[in-house]
């Protein structure tokens, strides 16, 4: 058996290169071959993934950018091995929405008794995502959040500069079709979920499922330090879909119409607007404990 260990050699404040030594030596108790790919530029992830189709197993050891890169690999193989993360980044909401410890040796001990699960995908134009696509203020701002800031402060960089964004209270024209449904307004932020975990908030979606085969899609019309702070206790009630500054659906497809300016996808940069978002029902095998 063969399993393919997927690196990025910067993530995890820089202390991949420790745990792919522990992966190693634990992989190597169930597969004959383990083989170990570093990337070392943007689409190497995408590329050793689509190299893939003949593992066993294929193991990415990074944050939640190169993993997006693998999927996005993955998805357009005929013959897709299963997928195990070890989480390095700063948020993880796949490992997280998979109910995984964050600490990476945690998850390298535990790995080979991990089973398998069929999880959803979903598309947004030609852009496979396994998290969200979240489009507005917010969104845009996080992009501004520098690789140094992240190793350093961690969420709170990401903290910092959503409060920071609030304070402007920005908002946009546009139109969100999804399904036989339309919304039209200004919106400040809109959010398309997979499965709960929506920046590293838990239960943002709490009815969402990794296999439910549903995109769960919110609306805010209007978000800004006033707003934010009146939901903060259905946040923790987990209600927020209940909120009287929110619109909130369930669909299978849904396509967003707005300014001409770029997406979030799994936090990373995505498609500019117009987009079309379609869900794929257990698409993706991955391991995830049981």
């Amino acid at each position: 058996m063969k399993a393919v260990i997927l690196i990025n050699p910067t993530s995890g404040k820089e202390k991949a290169s420790e745990y792919k030594v522990l992966l190693q030596k634990k992989l190597r108790e169930k597969y004959d071959d383990v083989i170990v790919r570093e990337t070392e530029a943007a689409g190497d992830a995408t590329t050793f993934a689509k190299e893939s189709s003949d593992a066993d197993l294929l193991v990415v050891m990074s944050g939640d950018g190169t993993l997006g890169e693998a999927i996005n690999g993955l998805a357009t193989l005929e013959k897709r091995p299963p997928l195990a993360f070890i989480p390095l980044g700063t948020v993880n909401e796949f490992a997280r929405a998979l109910n995984m410890p964050l600490d990476p040796e945690q998850v390298i001990e535990q790995i080979n008794t991990y089973g398998e699960k069929q999880i959803d995908l979903g598309k947004v134009n030609d852009v496979y995502f396994s998290n969200s696509v979240t489009f507005g203020t917010i969104p845009h701002a996080m992009h501004d959040v520098s690789s140094e800031a992240k190793t350093v402060f961690g969420t709170f960089a990401f903290v910092a500069k959503g409060i920071q964004t609030l304070a402007k209270k920005d908002q946009y024209e546009m139109m969100v079709q999804y399904d036989r449904e339309k919304w039209q307004g200004e919106a400040s932020l809109v959010i398309l979920g997979l499965t709960s975990y929506i920046g590293g908030m838990e239960h943002f979606f709490p009815n969402a499922e990794t296999d439910d085969g549903l995109i769960h899609g919110m609306i805010m019309p209007e978000l800004g330090l006033k707003e934010a702070l009146k939901m903060a206790p259905e946040f923790w009630k987990m209600q927020i879909q209940n909120s009287e500054y929110t619109h909130a659906f369930t669909c299978k497809t849904c396509k967003i119409e707005g300014p001409d300016a770029m997406t979030n996808v799994d936090g990373e940069e995505g498609p500019h607007l117009p987009v079309t978002v379609q869900v794929y029902p257990k698409f993706l095998t991955v391991l995830a404990p049981q």
